[in-house]
């Protein structure tokens, strides 16, 4: 225990002391930052409370059907904290220069396990903490609950929830480690993808959001009843559905029926961090051992890359622009934590399109229901896209660490050499974004495919030039860990933008397209000049942040280099 405290305490004293250094550049950064993210919980308060009053007053799907969507963004979100954990787990605990030193230490192995599975959680969680808490204030506002409940409901029912999917993932880390050294890491990411698509599948199959809606509606007006009975027995034991029950009885006026589900998530994320801690302590440092020799192990090369990708040919590009365009990529190929990363944001990707093949929208009578579905679908695309933009584009920059001298010496212009680099990403990230615009809303309308695919392309845009402009007003040269890069300060006031732009969209969207929805159902052929006026908006705008986060990435690249 004097060794985790000893630890502890000059990981405080070195992030106090690097954090107090003053000058009136970081001042303003900070002073940036205090701003966005005072706008951003202010912004997420009201609209946690002005979406549920659209749902229970406009819309009028009642308090039951509005705790069943939460339990289903709740199940999304913890399975996208839990396969998060798994590849930021493997960052902190495998590839960190501070495991590095440590182990090179008399310090237990299981200690250091523990201190940056820590590490892990509240460096990559307290932007997201926040976020939580504008959403329960809103909430909670709205149903009038007492403060003291609502921290009650944070500390003793969402942090565990968050902590049993974040133990889940390092559980399931070290098992794949283990059974990756007896059977290779290749299928091992494919029995992974496998358990994830199925456990995705499977939920949608057993209890369908649409279907629960339709089920529902045949009591209208009566909506406001429990319905307890229509959701599945097997639905009732997963942790998303314990905190979805729990708030419900508790904005009902009912805490004692709370009482029972708050209790269930403290004692699984009890039973799993401590299975997290057992297996750290059993495995830890013999599977630190397991991912060095996967390391050394040789490798195969590609065909491809023979005959195709080496540095002596350069029939593609300009010699300058190939050699920068194929060091990348090589980079990017070695290293298994970027592969494995795009490949699971890729495989999200594939998943959310197929689960939405089965969607039920022709009985959706209700033209606010099928806006509020609609805007749903168009926001998690977009969360998508700005995962991927922060991911891979944020770093850019960074990651050329203390080579500046050789850009410096090269042939060509530090604009043209960040813009190559930048180049495809822009093409992937954007091509993503038109395929997830496309096939995610065609079963709405054609009319609002050919819309949404147009506008994703100016507001992809903007994401990804704010990811890069951001990226390189944050620029931190010393660490070589995108993952961690992606996971920074600067990179969660990014995001904090990225969504704070996304909520303007779907707010600026909201009328124009119920209004469409409206006129569908009632056969009106009038214009709807709203529309128009609501997509020249939202791509004017986007243009004005991409030219805006462009000059900001030229004016640090020109500073920087």
């Amino acid at each position: 225990m004097s060794q985790l405290i000893h630890i502890l305490k000059y990981k405080f004293i070195a992030f106090f002391k690097t954090s107090a250094r003053f000058s009136l550049v970081s001042f303003l950064k900070e002073l940036a930052s205090l701003v966005v993210y005072g706008g951003f919980a202010v912004g997420a308060f009201y609209f946690s409370k002005s979406l549920i009053a659209y749902l229970l007053v406009t819309a009028k799907i009642g308090m039951f059907l509005l705790h069943e969507f939460i339990a289903t963004g709740l199940f999304i979100f913890f399975l996208s904290i839990n396969a998060g954990n798994i590849i930021v787990s493997f960052s902190t605990l495998y590839k960190s220069d501070e495991v590095y030193y440590l182990l090179t230490k008399p310090v237990n192995p299981a200690k250091i396990f523990l201190i940056k599975f820590l590490d892990n959680f509240f460096y990559s969680s307290s932007t997201m903490m926040m976020f939580l808490l504008a959403l329960l204030a809103g909430y909670s506002v709205y149903f009038n609950i007492s403060p003291y409940l609502i921290l009650i409901i944070f500390l003793f029912d969402l942090i565990p929830f968050m902590v049993s999917a974040g133990s889940l993932g390092v559980i399931i880390l070290l098992l794949l480690i283990k059974l990756a050294s007896r059977i290779g890491v290749r299928p091992v990411f494919y029995i992974l993808a496998g358990l994830y698509l199925s456990s995705i599948i499977l939920f949608f199959n057993i209890i369908s959001p649409a279907q629960l809606v339709a089920d529902v509606m045949k009591y209208y007006p009566n909506v406001n009843q429990y319905f307890g009975d229509l959701v599945p027995g097997i639905i009732k034991y997963l942790p998303n559905h314990w905190l979805s029950e729990s708030l419900y009885w508790i904005s009902s006026g009912k805490i004692e029926d709370s009482i029972l589900y708050i209790f269930y998530q403290i004692i699984l994320s009890l039973f799993l961090f401590s299975l997290a801690l057992f297996a750290g302590y059993k495995w830890y440092h013999k599977t630190w051992l397991l991912v060095l020799d996967l390391r050394n192990r040789k490798k195969k090369i590609m065909r491809f890359q023979k005959s195709n990708l080496n540095f002596s040919n350069g029939k593609y590009f300009k010699p300058a622009h190939d050699s920068i365009f194929k060091k990348d990529l090589f980079t990017f190929l070695r290293e298994p934590a970027q592969v494995i990363h795009i490949a699971v944001l890729a495989f999200l990707i594939i998943v959310f399109v197929v689960s939405l093949k089965g969607i039920y929208l022709k009985g959706m009578y209700n033209s606010y229901i099928k806006t509020i579905i609609y805007l749903v679908i168009q926001l998690f695309n977009l969360l998508l896209i700005t995962t991927l933009s922060l991911r891979f584009v944020f770093p850019l920059i960074s990651l050329e660490g203390k080579s500046f001298w050789k850009i410096k010496s090269a042939p060509i212009s530090n604009n043209n050499y960040m813009w190559i680099r930048l180049l495809p990403w822009i093409i992937i990230i954007l091509f993503t974004a038109e395929i997830l615009g496309i096939l995610t809303v065609y079963k709405f309308s054609y009319e609002l495919a050919v819309f949404s695919g147009v506008i994703t392309f100016f507001i992809s845009t903007a994401i990804i030039m704010m990811n890069f402009g951001m990226g390189a007003l944050y620029a931190n040269y010393k660490e070589k860990n995108p993952i961690r890069i992606a996971s920074s300060q600067g990179a969660s006031l990014t995001f904090l933008l990225c969504v704070l732009f996304m909520l303007f969209v779907v707010v600026v969207q909201l009328i124009p397209i119920n209004q469409l929805f409206y006129m569908q159902y009632r056969n009106i052929s009038q214009s709807n000049i709203q529309f128009y006026y609501m997509s020249f908006l939202i791509a004017l705008v986007s243009v004005i942040i991409s030219v805006l986060f462009f000059f900001i990435a030229k004016r640090s690249l020109n500073k920087d280099f």
